[in-house]
């Protein structure tokens, strides 16, 4: 497996990927929450060239390769004064193509972003992740990430 930072050409697999994990996640809703599901499907999320590009800048997003093509990604940002810390990575969105699932790919990207964010001078990293995504939660808890009633996981790169 290889880590590396995210490039242009990643576009397409970085749009499908997300594609994939939506609709999973969607699938999920239709079951578990049919009032959100509906107003998801209005909504509709997308990856845009745009979007994508604001991840591309970045810098602080990686994808993984196993075999020359791309099984995951973690796209983030930095953000400055948010949460009380001054300069904090956020973490947007953590996918692995299902077929490479439970293989370490979502947890050696995790250890990228922190090993970035510590040699970028970043206090912290924050995400969001849907209560009802045990192996979300599972991975962020494997990683160390301190997560608060299963909906904010956070990483603290600095002693005080």
């Amino acid at each position: 497996m290889i880590i590396r930072k995210l490039e242009e050409k990643d576009y397409e697999a970085f749009k499908g990927l997300f594609e994939e994990a939506y609709s999973e996640y969607l699938k999920f809703l239709s079951r578990e929450n049919p009032q959100q599901y509906r107003k998801e499907r209005q909504e509709r999320r997308e990856v845009s060239h745009a979007r994508f590009d604001f991840y591309l800048k970045s810098g602080s997003s990686f994808v993984a390769e196993e075999d020359g093509k791309v099984a995951g990604y973690v796209a983030s940002q930095t953000v400055r004064f948010m949460h009380g810390v001054d300069k904090l990575l956020w973490i947007e969105y953590i996918v692995v193509q299902r077929k490479f699932q439970k293989r370490g790919i979502g947890f050696t990207l995790l250890h990228k972003l922190i090993d970035y964010a510590m040699r970028s001078g970043i206090d912290r990293i924050y995400t969001t992740i849907n209560p009802d995504n045990e192996a979300s939660i599972k991975l962020h808890l494997k990683a160390g990430f301190n997560v608060k009633d299963r909906k904010i996981a956070s990483y603290k790169t600095r002693k005080p």
